[in-house]
């Protein structure tokens, strides 16, 4: 039964993957990358950079809807495990009522055969949930132990329960001991099953939210050092720092994508004459002197670039040109702190469940970063981004995008497929012991009829002998007279 439970919640989770119509995630990533080819042929087509924005928002979709898939089943495992340790608890109980009961049978003599059946038939149903081991007692009481710790003891039952094991991106229960709230080391049975489905489909949804989140960051590392057609006058981070006096890095600044040592450029450009001002802004994050890039440090940085205005709102980075007859732009990010902080980014968002496409760009398409060096027919970080769909990221173990994905999908594929190929064997291997259990204590209809048949034609046979034999001694006897 436990084979046919993995097996089954196996193949929901491959469902969830569609990737044999047309609108898997594979399909999505090449026409969304596509369209970044396409723009980068056309850079100033505002049509095109619709169906690029178009097509990032099918791929958040997805993306957003797979992972609610994933957490949709994961949601059902859990109440699954939770009703499956219900019903052991109720068996445990009975196990320990019945072991009461034959004490009190088997008190004085005799041995209570009816009870001691119906507990092993419950016993046999408690194996069927969890891993037990049973210990006969000389008083007739039957111990049960999950692993090395017992569930009960005599009339004592210690419980089966569960407790929330949830961490902040996955959902999951643990079936632990009602006496103490301890966990209960379930290596199989049908409960067993359920525990490792749970730890596969948590395992499935971080590779997906890896994807998704090297996607984001990858793309907005890129993309934020490009410009677009419309210069910027201001532009606020879409990602928020719980700690501004906290390293840029640090574990609990807030931010999910970790920047790096490095530096990036601020551009000026006065509207008026085309004057440009470019400006190195370091971010350090070495770790060393105790001088590392802090939100309040990188604002006082940016502020002293003349022709530039920066604050923090509600945790989030504000970058403004100081005149209104000038305009910024950003190049040349080594640190990835643009990204991290979401400054003129494409996508929002860390995981499958929040990516999506900057609604600013949405609102003004011509805000999408095409060119690199600013000229209205430059092309360079169109270029860029649609190279991304094939490019190793170190993130992904040096795989590409689709590449990693596709390595998810085919290894939900394979871990299906076993799983119905040991159903499939535990289905023949459990009808051959069966068979044999038959063989050696089962009662076969067709035999004893067989049987039934033989023994009533020997019967006729005699009855034929008989009655031949009372003829010829009625004949004899007539003879004598």
């Amino acid at each position: 039964q436990s084979a046919d439970v993995t097996q089954q919640w196996l193949s929901r989770i491959e469902s969830t993957f569609n990737e044999l119509s047309d609108q898997d995630l594979s399909t999505q990533l090449s026409t969304f990358f596509n369209s970044w080819s396409s723009l980068a042929n056309k850079p100033q087509d505002i049509g095109l950079r619709q169906i690029v924005i178009q097509n990032g928002k099918s791929v958040g979709s997805f993306l957003n809807h797979l992972r609610n898939q994933l957490t949709d089943l994961q949601t059902d495992v859990n109440d699954r495990v939770g009703a499956l340790a219900k019903d052991a608890n109720a068996l445990a109980q009975q196990v320990a009522d019945l072991n009461g009961t034959i004490i009190q049978s088997e008190g004085g003599a005799g041995i209570a055969n009816g009870l001691r059946d119906q507990r092993d038939a419950v016993l046999k149903q408690l194996g069927t949930l969890v891993n037990i081991k049973t210990v006969q007692q000389e008083n007739g009481v039957v111990d049960v132990y999950v692993g090395s710790e017992p569930l009960v003891m005599a009339t004592e039952n210690r419980g089966i329960t569960t407790k929330d094991a949830s961490s902040s991106t996955q959902l999951a229960s643990a079936v632990v001991f009602k006496a103490n709230n301890g966990t209960m080391n379930i290596a199989s049975g049908q409960i067993g099953a359920l525990s490792a489905v749970q730890s596969q489909i948590s395992g499935v949804a971080d590779n997906i939210d890896q994807v998704a989140g090297s996607l984001i960051f990858e793309l907005n590392k890129i993309h934020s050092s490009g410009q677009g057609l419309e210069s910027l006058t201001s532009t606020t981070g879409t990602n928020t720092v719980d700690d501004p006096t906290l390293p840029l890095n640090h574990l609990k600044s807030g931010l999910k994508f970790k920047p790096a040592n490095g530096s990036f450029v601020v551009h000026v450009k006065n509207k008026t004459t085309g004057l440009m001002t470019s400006s190195m802004v370091k971010v350090d994050l070495d770790g060393l002197n105790a001088n590392d890039t802090t939100l309040n440090s990188l604002v006082a940085d940016l502020s002293g670039v003349t022709g530039v205005s920066a604050s923090i709102n509600a945790g989030k980075l504000v970058v403004t040109a100081a005149s209104s007859d000038s305009e910024i732009s950003f190049s040349q990010d080594s640190s990835g702190a643009l990204a991290a902080l979401g400054m003129n980014s494409f996508f929002t968002g860390s995981t499958a469940r929040d990516i999506g496409v900057n609604q600013s760009i949405i609102d003004q398409p011509n805000l999408l970063s095409a060119a690199r060096n600013g000229e209205k027919g430059d092309n360079q970080t169109a270029l860029a981004i649609a190279a991304l769909e094939t490019k190793s990221i170190a993130a992904l173990n040096g795989n590409s995008l689709k590449d990693d994905y596709e390595s998810i999908v085919n290894g939900v594929a394979t871990s299906a497929s076993s799983a119905k190929n040991s159903a499939e064997a535990a289905t023949v291997v459990q009808q051959t012991l069966q068979a044999q259990r038959e063989s050696l204590s089962g009662v076969s209809l067709d035999e004893e009829a067989v049987n039934l048949m033989r023994q009533q034609r020997a019967y006729q046979g005699a009855a034929r002998l008989i009655t031949v034999v009372n003829e010829l001694m009625d004949e004899m006897m007539n003879m004598v007279r």
